[in-house]
Formats: C-alpha cells, sequence, structure tokens
C-alpha cells in the first residue's frame, strides 16, 4: 500500500500564505491611504468643506471602469479644500473661551488706542453762552 502523496496540500498551502502575505500588505498599503486622507481635515469640526473633501475621497477610493469618478472626486476634493481655505472657520466649542480672552483684549487695546489717539482737547472757557 502506498502512502498518500501531500505535494497538492503542500503546494496549496503555500499559495495560501503567498496570497495572505499580499493581502496583509494591501491592507497596510490602504491604512497608509486612509491616514494621509484623514490628514486632509479636522476631526470633530463640521463644515461644508469637510463633506465635499470626504465625499471626494469616497469617489476616488471606489473603482469604476471609466474613471469618471476619479476626475469628478479630484475636483470635488480641490474644491473642499479651497472652501476650507476661503472661507472663516466658525466658532467651535473647543476654543470659545480662548477666542473670548482675545476678543476682550483686542477690544481694551482698541479702546486705549482710540483714546490716546482721538482725544481733542477743548477748552470750554471761551466759549459764552446767551439765554
Amino acid at each position: 500500500m502506498q502512502p498518500p502523496k501531500t505535494d497538492h496540500i503542500v503546494q496549496a498551502s503555500k499559495e495560501f500564505a503567498e496570497s495572505f502575505t499580499e493581502t496583509a500588505g494591501l491592507i497596510s498599503e490602504m491604512n497608509g491611504a486612509i491616514n494621509e486622507a484623514n490628514q486632509l481635515y479636522d476631526h470633530g469640526y463640521g463644515g461644508a468643506g469637510n463633506s465635499m473633501i470626504s465625499f471626494g475621497i469616497v469617489l476616488v477610493i471606489f473603482p469604476e471602469p471609466f474613471m469618471v469618478s476619479d476626475v469628478i472626486g479630484g475636483g470635488i476634493v480641490a474644491a473642499g479644500l479651497l472652501y476650507n481655505k476661503c472661507v472663516p472657520p466658525p466658532l467651535y466649542i473647543d476654543n470659545i473661551f480662548e477666542t473670548i480672552q482675545e476678543q476682550v483684549k483686542t477690544l481694551h487695546s482698541t479702546g486705549e488706542d482710540l483714546t490716546r489717539n482721538f482725544s481733542i482737547p477743548v477748552d470750554f472757557s471761551s466759549m459764552h453762552f446767551d439765554f
């Protein structure tokens, strides 16, 4: 009686290990790409620009045979980044106390500048009022 041949089992396990290694490499590269895309916007801060960037990235990431979504997604990402640069950020709850302190300091310094630069000395002794 002959022992069963296990060459095909060994070959299959080697191929499985190679495909597992390739899959792990692809997942690692995808993780790097997601981290890079993650740095394009701040977490926890809403806004139309961040939504546009997220939508554009989704269009670029998912494959399509005609590559139209890649071009459109790239344009939407660029528009979202431009929007974030042009539109001033709103007042967030995270930095509201810092912003209030800065505004109070600005008001005090503006008030001091106004009193120092625009106070005109008026001499009321030369004015005569007749009733």
